[in-house]
């Protein structure tokens, strides 16, 4: 049933998001916890003529709930102690049809840099809204979203200001977006960009003893790797579901405590260029190959993975000649890699990988 399947694997997206945040480094943080309720406004950004009427303000309300790591881990110390967390979302959108969606997310803040003792940090959210209402016949004004849930993500630029000893003033400026991940359609999504502002409340003081001890470089070390993954998508609003999937194998060199990088090749299996070709269901007329190369962002165990590749061969008549993924890796135990990745055609979502991966060899 495609829309259980797509029901489920959104929430398996969010339990596996929620599972990046690597529980176990939070009972070392000497419970330096926090606690902000922000609310603010912004305006949904037009990408697409049929998005026009869409055009707004639109408002925000958020409370989140995080830790600011002090350096107990490697990984916190190599990213400036960074800050992590929970939050819920609720939007105010601009049409009554669109819904007024609410997010669970996970988040990341990275200290960016600092001018005067204010700190600004990058703000990364990923998570799971719902509340949603999806184009249907009943509801054919949303041109934009075609299922009840969506992946939501921000990126912001945020800083605090202290006001008392355990309150700080806090404001952030940055983008949303919803999208279906084009497992329906419509898939266009909804941008936007706005203004918050709030109140933090530090449960501990602000003066807590950070591990200062320098970080030990990593060794310069390979590995190949193989993913394989499944998925699934829409090529038209009103018709069929179509099965994709992928397998990559690749060489990862791992250069510095921040950085890893890579390069290999990529199948793919995609049953919707037939929508496109009209060619019989045969293995030649679904399989494209690619030769990629790429960038990870590592956080320990987890990474942040961008890659571009060139196809080889590509059944598909109206695909550009490369093509990009876009996501993220966490290694269990050495071997197995728990992997969301989207593959992308300049920068437009063609289908989300679902996959695992295995580290099949490494240097000692």
């Amino acid at each position: 049933m495609p829309i259980l399947k797509t029901i489920k694997a959104k929430w398996y997206s969010l339990i596996f998001t929620l599972c990046l945040l690597n529980p176990s480094d939070s009972h070392a943080q000497n419970q330096n916890y926090f606690f902000d309720v922000t609310g603010g406004v912004g305006r949904l950004i037009s990408h697409h003529p049929l998005l026009d009427p869409l055009e707004g303000p639109v408002s925000f309300f958020n409370a989140r709930w995080g830790i600011k790591t002090t350096g107990k881990k490697d990984w916190q110390r190599t990213f400036n102690y960074p800050t992590i967390g929970l939050g819920v979302f609720h939007n105010q959108l601009t049409q009554s049809y669109l819904g007024n969606p609410t997010a669970a997310y996970t988040f990341m803040y990275l200290p960016f840099f600092e001018v005067a003792k204010i700190k600004f940090n990058l703000g990364i959210h990923l998570g799971l809204a719902w509340g949603i209402h999806p184009y249907s016949v009943q509801n054919p004004l949303n041109v934009a979203l075609g299922s009840m849930c969506a992946a939501y993500a921000s990126l912001n630029l945020n800083t605090t200001f202290t006001l008392t000893s355990n309150i700080d003033l806090y404001l952030c400026a940055g983008g949303y977006h919803y999208s279906n991940g084009n497992t329906t359609k419509p898939n266009k999504g909804l941008n936007q960009l706005g203004t918050e502002g709030g109140l933090r409340y530090r449960l501990t003081s602000s003066n807590i003893q950070f591990n200062k001890n320098p970080v030990k470089p990593v060794e310069r070390k390979g590995s190949v790797m193989i993913f394989g993954a499944y998925g699934w998508k829409k090529e038209v609003t009103d018709g069929s579901f179509y099965n994709t999937g992928s397998l990559s194998t690749g060489y990862y060199l791992t250069i510095n405590n921040k950085s890893r990088l890579s390069t290999g090749g990529d199948l793919f299996y995609d049953e919707g260029v037939l929508y496109f070709s009209q060619k019989e269901n045969k293995l030649k007329n679904v399989i494209a190959s690619g030769l990629f190369a790429g960038h990870e962002l590592t956080l320990s165990q987890f990474s942040i993975v961008t890659q571009i590749g060139i196809y080889l061969n590509n059944p598909h008549p109206a695909d550009p000649f490369y093509y990009e993924r876009l996501g993220m890796r966490y290694i269990i135990s050495n071997r197995v890699i728990p992997s969301l990745t989207l593959k992308a055609h300049e920068f437009k979502i063609d289908f989300i990988e679902w996959g695992i991966g295995i580290v099949l060899w490494k240097t000692k």
